[in-house]
């Protein structure tokens, strides 16, 4: 059953305290254990004391389970009791009120930001959308003759890593295919490596022509 209240983290060592508020105590205390014995809880004076005293040495206990409305208010009102915000006392190193100012405006930051990028709030909505049917085929042309140049400027003459032109890729063909050179041979004469001949042979390579 989720709790939703004040709660008090208690060092039985040197009974200093920190007092703290959640609408759902039960993963606030499993979310403060993981943080310190991870050594990165935000409580700088909380996590020295935890690495120093050891785990066992603490415990969490519920002070108050209340509404959500009031909080707020009843943390402020513990805290004050237990004297947390004293060094001497205890762990708090912030008022309540700060704390909760900080959550609303990080939790409001968050829904605007949210808020912009659904629908008509998103810069980018319906730009696409509005474009002319007659413009988007435009596009498209455009688009598939430049890959088909490009492509084109990767093969054969026009590639800027070709040794070889397409003469010679035919005559490479036909003299192995005649039985005339072997491989080796053939990469010496156009001083290519042999894997280039073999795949040129194979139609790896070169094979528009």
């Amino acid at each position: 059953m989720i709790k939703t209240g004040i709660y008090k983290i208690l060092n039985n060592v040197n009974n200093k305290v920190y007092i703290g508020s959640a609408t759902n105590i039960g993963k606030r205390w499993r979310d403060h254990k993981w943080y310190l014995n991870h050594n990165k809880h935000h409580n700088s004076h909380l996590q020295a004391s935890w690495n120093n005293y050891g785990s066992d040495s603490f415990e969490f206990s519920i002070l108050l389970e209340c509404s959500i409305d009031e909080l707020l208010e009843k943390e402020r009102e513990y805290t004050l009791k237990y004297n947390s915000l004293n060094n001497k006392y205890g762990y708090n190193v912030n008022e309540p009120q700060k704390i909760f100012l900080e959550r609303k405006c990080s939790q409001q930051a968050k829904d605007l930001s949210s808020q912009r990028m659904l629908g008509k709030n998103n810069p980018m909505y319906g730009k696409f959308g509005k474009l002319h049917p007659k413009f988007k085929m435009k596009m498209s042309e455009e688009n598939k003759k430049l890959l088909s140049d490009k492509a084109k400027k990767r093969r054969g003459n026009d590639s800027n890593h070709s040794k070889l032109t397409e003469n010679d890729v035919i005559e490479i063909r036909d003299k192995y295919k005649n039985g005339n050179y072997t491989q080796t041979e053939l990469s010496k004469i156009y001083n290519v490596v042999q894997v280039t001949i073999s795949d040129i042979i194979r139609r790896k390579s070169w094979s528009h022509i």
